[in-house]
């Protein structure tokens, strides 16, 4: 989908399929002309009902009565343009489509909400807790537009995801447990990811992080497609609002050149902090 035509589409909060939005947003036409004074509100109310395909709402800011527009307004053109140049009017605002409709709102940002999110899976119990924190990543992959798949089994194994990134598949394996990870961990999953397409590469996720006696042991095996992403690497990309994908990217990188399948995000980047999300 086309979601990163519009700034202010919140890829995280819509729940309709493509061919919905197709329909509803990118493949739908707005023309009208409102005399001022006039509010975004109304206007907003007012492209949905007279696009050529009439747009539900299930909830609009009371933000958007204020301020008051004096001039007049044309719209001429996609209701997902207009859509997204009235959300940009405030701080914070998204729009999205849920199977009841058009919602606008500000909400807080996205970084914020991942990692109040991933906080909140620490007062699960384990078993839940361990498919809820399979679905947190699921989430986080999608609002990196990876084209995440979610768990699935083959003959003998199970995988707890996978996503494209760059030409390559990187499956997934996300563990929540109160021990690090060790060499026995690595290497079984090293295995799944061995027996793969070459162009196929691991990424494994643990909240407790990984041993150094279980890292130095795998690095002295068999070379390995996998790369290592600690709760610690997650905060510290939440809340320094990194880009994950430059993240990936830089473990891959530096696991080429060192053969060291973990490295922690604040040693990639010597704590030198960049905004993205």
């Amino acid at each position: 989908m086309k979601f990163h035509l519009w700034e202010r589409f919140s890829d995280y909060d819509n729940s309709v399929d493509e061919a919905t939005f197709a329909k509803l947003i990118e493949d739908n036409f707005a023309s009208l002309s409102m005399k001022g004074p006039t509010t975004n509100l109304e206007l907003v109310e007012r492209i949905a009902k007279v696009s050529n395909l009439g747009i539900p709402i299930e909830s609009l800011s009371e933000i958007l009565a204020e301020p008051e527009i004096a001039r007049g307004y044309v719209v001429f053109g996609c209701p997902g343009d207009a859509f997204d140049v009235i959300a940009r009017s405030y701080a914070n605002m998204q729009w999205w489509l849920t199977d009841k409709g058009l919602n606008m709102a500000v909400v807080q940002p996205l970084h914020e909400r991942l990692a109040t999110r991933l906080m909140e899976l620490e007062s699960l119990s384990p078993q839940p807790r361990g498919f809820a924190f399979e679905g947190f990543l699921d989430s986080l992959f999608a609002v990196y537009r990876l084209s995440p798949r979610k768990s699935f089994r083959l003959i003998g194994e199970q995988i707890d995801g996978s996503f494209d990134l760059q030409g390559n598949t990187y499956l997934v394996e996300a563990k929540w447990q109160a021990a690090p990870i060790g060499n026995s961990e690595l290497q079984s999953f090293a295995g799944k990811v061995r027996t793969k397409a070459t162009w196929t590469r691991g990424l494994y996720v643990s909240n407790s992080g990984f041993s150094e006696e279980g890292l130095t042991a795998f690095r002295s095996g068999d070379s390995t497609r996998l790369i290592c992403l600690s709760g610690d690497d997650l905060r510290d990309i939440l809340v320094h609002k990194l880009n994950l994908v430059e993240v990936i990217n830089l473990k891959t990188r530096r696991a080429g050149e060192t053969g060291l399948a973990y490295i922690p995000v604040r040693e990639l980047l010597d704590n030198r902090w960049t905004s993205s999300l």
